[in-house]
């Protein structure tokens, strides 16, 4: 399973001591932040898990129709920057923390612990 992790300016998610779970998946992390169409798909073209740190990369759905193989998306707040009507249609389950007015039914730590058990 590719996992690509976006906007981890820091690079602090190498350092964690969990991060070691993820041996036998392909990881990659990009500290830098791309918002154009080509660069970004180039970037995801493999992905089948995107994990989105910050909630600056808008994923809409020119984007989302080149990522045949994506899967899952993974994040820490709320989507307004993800077409989830895109999502649904493709089947790309989107997990997420806390939604506005609502309550999380499948919380970013979640996905993150199956992940780790895998």
């Amino acid at each position: 399973m590719k996992i690509t992790i976006l906007d981890d300016y820091h690079d602090t998610l190498r350092t964690l001591d969990c991060f070691r779970k993820l041996d036998g998946h392909e990881v990659a992390i990009w500290n830098d932040h791309v918002q154009d169409l080509e660069p970004l798909t180039a970037r995801l073209a493999d992905t089948d898990v995107l994990v989105l740190i910050r909630e600056r990369t808008k994923i809409r759905t020119p984007l989302l129709e080149r990522l045949p193989r994506l899967k899952l998306i993974s994040q820490r707040s709320v989507f307004p920057h993800i077409d989830i009507d895109t999502c649904t249609r493709l089947g790309i389950i989107v997990s997420s923390g806390q939604h506005p007015g609502r309550p999380s039914y499948a919380t970013a730590e979640l996905t993150w612990g199956l992940m780790l058990a895998a």
